[in-house]
């Protein structure tokens, strides 16, 4: 198993490194377009992140005397801190929900009020929640904070989601720093602690209460509790490891990529492979995940007030996102959307392999590949994660950005210098996998850069 994990090792760090590079060039290419010297602003500004980065995994060696202790006193105040950040935020920025988060809300609102519950939104999007069952849990969470407003004061607001997005976010935090004690001497957990801190969504995405930011916690809380079974060996742990897997699944679908790290953790993490103990352990993760997504889209469904046969028939096929992302910079597509949208049921399913079909063999082979370096750098150049797209101009100054520009890739710096040198890869394989996991994903499946903000978390630990 070792000698699997050192080349499975190896074959990440290679592939990050290559994403790394990609996210630079967008980055000279894309964001930084229009400016004079654009590739001497983003050398110099990628050397002071790697001088930064460096410098930062080495104070692990001043701090080597660090206990757990004053460890856990340093990150109780860096949660303060960000605490006060994420506030100040959602108090001065200028935030109004868009697009999907935009029809989420007022769809919630409308059955609040007892009306039509695609009113309001555009003609396109007169069967949204049909077409797109993926953000029902996100309509049950926001619907019941609308209630709530509603039944004490008579209006519904963004407070009670905003409230509960910050209270996601710095919750994610926390677990993330204990996380780190699980695997990390109080030195090396401290590294990964700073790295949160330089983690600009954590304080940017204080007011965009979408899938991103509130899935954050499920990951973070899985992670935490399937290190927990690591400690103790105690199948409760895994069993409501399962359970949040599959809420946070019905969040955003791209935490099942933590539940297959998961399950290829059982087979290398320990010392040896017992096929009965490893099938408990599936079983004790599996089942729980199936009842609680199963159960969850139930219970929105019977909220929603749709059938099933309309699902079926309105239901966007998972082949979409393949199909719309083959192509381009991998991100949304109109033209594909309104593609699929033109037929109905399983015709879905047929069109839209016809139409990727069609777009693989127009690009070749040369092409497709272009097309997935053009998809990786859209995924790691956006050093702000569309904050100032979100924020109606509050975060869109060229200071801001030179700041988020160094906080980023110090990060993701950080990240590779640990996979480089951290020796005890075993014990951080499972973030390492998810890393992997996450980037492979977004090669296949529609790409944007605030599709990693859920899982960075979990790089931290590297």
């Amino acid at each position: 198993m070792k000698k699997i994990i050192n080349i499975s090792d190896k074959i990440i760090i290679v592939f990050f490194a290559v994403s790394i590079i990609l996210g630079l060039y967008g980055a000279a290419v894309n964001k930084a377009a229009g400016i004079p010297f654009q590739w001497l602003l983003v050398i110099f500004g990628a050397c002071i992140a790697l001088f930064c980065a460096y410098n930062l995994n080495r104070l692990e060696i001043s701090l080597k005397d660090m206990t757990v202790f004053r460890y856990r006193q340093l990150t109780a105040i860096f949660c303060g801190f960000l605490i006060i950040s994420q506030v100040i935020t959602a108090i001065f920025a200028d935030f109004t929900p868009i697009n999907d988060l935009e029809y989420v809300c007022e769809g919630a609102k409308n059955i609040i009020l007892e009306k039509d519950l695609h009113n309001g939104l555009p003609e396109y999007h007169q069967d949204y929640f049909l077409a797109y069952p993926n953000n029902h849990f996100l309509f049950m969470i926001i619907f019941i904070l609308y209630r709530i407003e509603f039944l004490i004061t008579g209006t519904m607001s963004d407070t009670l989601p905003t409230i509960i997005n910050i209270f996601s976010l710095a919750v994610s935090y926390w677990l993330m720093c204990r996380c780190a004690e699980f695997i990390h001497t109080p030195s090396r957990a401290f590294i990964c602690a700073v790295r949160g801190m330089l983690f600009t969504p954590f304080i940017t995405y204080s007011l965009f209460f979408y899938t991103d930011s509130l899935a954050m916690p499920f990951i973070t809380a899985s992670v935490y509790l399937y290190l927990k079974f690591r400690k103790s060996h105690k199948m409760k742990y895994l069993i409501i490891c399962g359970i949040i897997l599959g809420a946070g699944f019905k969040m955003k679908g791209n935490t099942g990529v933590l539940l297959v790290a998961v399950l290829v953790d059982f087979f290398v993490s320990d010392s040896g492979f017992n096929l009965k103990e490893t099938a408990k352990k599936i079983t004790a993760v599996l089942i729980p995940f199936i009842s609680v997504s199963r159960m969850i889209s139930e219970i929105c469904i019977k909220i929603l007030n749709i059938s099933r046969d309309a699902l079926r028939e309105c239901k966007f096929p998972l082949i979409h996102w393949i199909m719309m992302s083959a192509d381009g910079r991998g991100g949304y597509n109109s033209e594909d959307f309104l593609y699929t949208q033109s037929f109905s049921g399983t015709d879905k399913v047929s069109a839209d392999l016809a139409r990727l079909t069609l777009k693989l063999k127009n690009q070749g082979l040369f092409g497709f590949l272009a097309h997935l370096a053009d998809k990786i750098a859209y995924t790691w150049e956006n050093f702000t994660f569309m904050a100032g797209y979100y924020y109606n101009g509050s975060f869109s100054s060229p200071v801001f950005s030179v700041t988020a520009f160094v906080c980023h890739f110090t990060v993701i710096f950080s990240i590779l210098l640990s996979m480089n040198n951290n020796k005890n890869t075993a014990r951080t394989f499972l973030f390492r996998l998810s890393l992997f996991g996450i980037c492979i994903f977004l090669l296949i499946w529609e790409t944007r850069c605030r599709y990693l903000v859920n899982f960075f978390p979990v790089f931290m630990l590297i």
